[in-house]
């Protein structure tokens, strides 16, 4: 087995997504655009996270052959720039997933609690998928009552991927059996976002390799 460098990358290489999965699988990427994340001083300390997002699901996408797999795009401000559900062996699937994957241009709100009742909506609609929830926000959330938030997130019939745009990891989510946090900083090379995705895309998949980003020294990936 390759042992990984601890030395920093300069771009972060995604591995191979491996073989399809033998169960349907559906990844939902929740994406938070709210001003803490966008402006000029905010919490997206990669930037370039829609195109990183596109990379990752091209690479996967071609080596997916069946209509097991399937992939839907959310953001806080839902409905605003859903792309309903696609499966990656859609000859369109860039194509109707780029109208989502881009800022909504919504009030850019910073509260989860929209698009997770979505995502639980999307779940009930695919009780014979397994699910992988990816939520990309600074976690600097305004909804009424968090707890009730966190709650949901922890009862989610899936795995959950929290991708942390800076900021701290909240403290409700830490030790939850499963909810795993990626936090990316600004000091990670271009890529890495990408990479993030990309484990989210392939957490169902058969023998895929993860990047150096999920390397021994680097990030913590999906069980």
């Amino acid at each position: 087995m390759r042992d990984f460098p601890r030395e920093r990358e300069p771009w972060i290489e995604l591995g191979w997504p491996g073989l399809e999965p033998k169960r349907p699988c559906l990844v939902m990427l929740n994406f938070d655009s709210s001003g803490s994340v966008i402006a000029p001083q905010g919490n997206d300390p990669i930037g370039n996270r829609f195109e990183e997002a596109k990379r990752a699901i091209r690479l996967v996408a071609d080596w997916t052959y069946t209509g097991r797999s399937k992939v839907a795009v959310l953001h806080f401000d839902h409905p605003l720039g859903a792309s309903g559900v696609v499966s990656l062996n859609d000859r369109r699937l860039l194509q109707r997933l780029d109208p989502s994957l881009q800022n909504p241009g919504g009030r850019g709100i910073s509260d989860l609690l929209p698009s997770l009742t979505e995502m639980e909506r999307l779940a009930a609609a695919h009780p014979e998928h397994d699910l992988v929830g990816v939520i990309v926000s600074d976690f600097e959330l305004s909804d009424f009552d968090p707890s009730e938030v966190f709650t949901r997130l922890r009862a989610f019939r899936g795995r959950i991927h929290a991708v942390l745009l800076g900021g701290h990891v909240p403290p409700d989510i830490v030790g939850a059996d499963n909810i795993t946090v990626t936090p990316l900083s600004a000091g990670d090379p271009p890529g890495a976002f990408a990479a993030a995705l990309h484990r989210s895309l392939t957490a169902t998949r058969v023998a895929a390799r993860h990047s150096l980003l999920h390397g021994p020294h680097g990030k913590q990936a999906l069980s």
